[in-house]
């Protein structure tokens, strides 16, 4: 009979443990943060919505803000280190979805870079993205944000950027997610040798 009881326990005990971290896949939620080091946040999310296009990830050391863009991320994207902060200060965090048709540009060779050009036919639009797909690569990052109502734009490419596939997207920005603060601790300490 004690064996039953094990194995009803164990099975009680593995049926609870996903309800302790329902939290972590909740959709009003969908923004985590966890300092790593004194110095050094990693931020993590899920957003599986149908038609995003994107997150802006943003930052602030006020808590009203006003919040500064960290990036524009690919819907693949989930997770983010925010690096080398300052000690002892306080970052809130939130995510905004954004959504948008994209168009094929028509690009032009320069000297020291490309030119893209297109039509805008968007009326609402928060801006513009220019998104590149490496060679070879399976998902368009954006690589520029550009002013509402533009039609044009220059970019220097990386060398292994040159051959990838552009396009652009006029965006519009959506929810906004819930907000994370955190506070940095002590300063790494440079080590000293004798």
């Amino acid at each position: 009979m004690r064996g039953k009881a094990r194995i009803a326990a164990s099975a009680a005990l593995i049926l609870a443990l996903p309800a302790c971290s329902a939290g972590a896949g909740d959709p009003d939620r969908p923004l985590r943060g966890v300092l790593t080091t004194p110095t050094d946040i990693d931020l993590h999310w899920r957003d599986e919505r149908p038609g995003i296009a994107g997150h802006v990830l943003e930052f602030a050391t006020e808590e009203t803000g006003p919040y500064t863009v960290l990036r524009y991320l690919a819907p693949q994207v989930t997770s983010y280190r925010h690096p080398d902060l300052l000690p002892h200060t306080t970052f809130s965090y939130r995510l905004r979805s954004y959504r948008g048709p994209t168009v094929r540009p028509l690009r032009t060779d320069l000297a020291d870079g490309l030119r893209f050009t297109w039509t805008d036919r968007s009326s609402d639009e928060d801006g513009f993205l220019l998104e590149i797909r490496k060679k070879n690569g399976n998902r368009y990052d954006p690589v520029a944000v550009l002013a509402p109502n533009t039609e044009a734009t220059e970019f220097v490419p990386l060398p292994d950027e040159r051959h990838a596939t552009y396009r652009v997207r006029a965006f519009a920005l959506g929810e906004q997610s819930n907000v994370v603060r955190l506070t940095t601790g002590e300063q790494a300490r440079a080590s000293r040798r004798g």
